[in-house]
């Protein structure tokens, strides 16, 4: 993934700046790198690994590396990051500033990612410090794309370290309370600012947070060029703590990997496919399905195992928002303004079939059925109709081909 991934934090000396920065190389000498580091700020708190130090792990099958230092080491980058850092702590506030998401930025300055939360610091003023991390990429779709697994993953990953920091902090309590000190005296702690390894108790946590922010480049760059989906990828477990042997990235075993690529269960993709949706349908498939994309409502009527079929299958021509306008399996009849399509039992009273109403009824144990409808087809298909029918048609889709296809095409119809 080509983005640069930074930890910053806001120094009471100092102000905003990044402390971690994490960045993918591609066809580039790492012992060639120049370090671009401000070296006017010299206080522990806004230093990590030292001004010449970096961390670095290579995938040997996509020939990239990835480059953990102090600050960017491409110069173009380094007052990008620096903005979003100051953004990000000051100006983007999120509603929940304690594990808030914040989206800004443009197609000249880049488009960032922010996650900004605190830490127990027992010497810092309110016994907080505020960091946050943030990713800069400039693909704006790419980012938003895979938005659902950056705020997953950077939510473990502050929870790590606050979970450190607090961990420290109660230690530090129990041996001297600072609070107590400060409400005796009325005079504020002139300590030295501490390095988040010093608040974290943690002396290996930039390896740490170089493994973390190295698998979020990692598995970013692979979900998205492994699978459709547009929403939430699936990628490998979080990585969490390494072994003390050493930090390593996610093994990348080819056959686990293939094993969990995918975001759906197959059985689920075949079972539930509008092959086997036109299989029972037969001639009746297309005038079901254009009802149910134009917002006609479908009444299926049955034993609930038949329905069930029929309902999981039409349901994919329906964006995701709109699942909530499905029921299955309903003691009673809805209106088509509430669910567009409807599965009830033989016995449940329903309208006649109509205009706006058209009903599917399975007779009795036999795969028969009866379609009714008493609106018209027009001369010309919608165009996703169009598209669905040839996709379904395709032989060379396979059931799970098909389903990410159509989520694809549902997608594009929606926008």
């Amino acid at each position: 993934m080509n983005a640069v991934v930074a930890l910053c934090h806001f120094c009471e000396s100092h102000g905003p700046s990044s402390v971690f920065c994490t960045q993918t190389l591609r066809d580039s000498k790492i012992d060639e790198q120049l370090f671009n580091f401000d070296r006017n700020k010299a206080c522990a708190a806004c230093n990590s690994i030292g001004l010449s130090l970096g961390m670095v792990s290579r995938d040997e099958e996509s020939n990239a590396n990835f480059l953990s230092t102090q600050a960017p080491v491409i110069a173009e980058v380094v007052g990008l990051i620096r903005q979003a850092a100051v953004r990000s702590l000051s100006c983007e506030v999120s509603c929940n500033m304690d594990g808030g998401f914040v989206f800004f930025g443009d197609s000249t300055r880049g488009h960032v990612l922010s996650h900004t939360f605190h830490i127990r610091d027992s010497q810092a003023r309110g016994f907080y410090k505020l960091f946050a991390i943030v990713i800069l990429m400039k693909d704006k779709m790419f980012l938003l794309n895979i938005q659902p697994f950056l705020s997953e993953n950077l939510s473990k990953i502050s929870t790590i370290l606050k979970n450190y920091a607090l961990s420290t902090y109660n230690t530090e309590q129990a041996k001297f309370s600072e609070r107590a000190q400060r409400l005796t005296s009325g005079q504020p702690n002139t300590q030295a600012l501490r390095s988040l390894a010093e608040l974290t108790g943690e002396t290996n946590i930039y390896a740490e947070l170089h493994t973390h922010f190295t698998w979020i480049l990692w598995a970013g760059a692979r979900c998205l060029s492994e699978s459709l989906t547009l929403g939430s990828p699936t990628v490998p477990p979080f990585i969490g703590r390494d072994t003390e042997e050493g930090f390593s990235l996610v093994q990348m075993d080819k056959e686990g990997w293939l094993l969990n690529k995918y975001g759906l269960d197959n059985e689920d993709d075949e079972f539930y496919s509008l092959r086997k949706c036109k299989s029972i349908l037969r001639s009746d498939f297309v005038a079901v399905c254009y009802c149910v994309i134009v917002g006609i409502q479908v009444i299926l009527r049955g034993p609930s195992s038949k329905t069930m079929v029929l309902m999981k299958s039409l349901r994919k021509l329906l964006p995701e928002s709109m699942h909530t306008l499905t029921r299955n399996d309903s003691p009673r009849y809805i209106p088509p303004t509430e669910c567009k399509i409807l599965s009830l039992a033989s016995e449940v009273a329903v309208p006649q079939p109509c205009n706006t109403i058209l009903r599917v009824d399975f007779i009795g144990n036999d795969d028969l059925i009866s379609v009714k409808w008493t609106g018209e087809m027009p001369s010309k298909y919608p165009d996703l109709l169009t598209k669905i029918i040839k996709a379904v048609d395709e032989k060379l889709f396979t059931d799970f081909v098909l389903c990410k296809h159509m989520k694809v095409l549902v997608e594009e119809w929606k926008k």
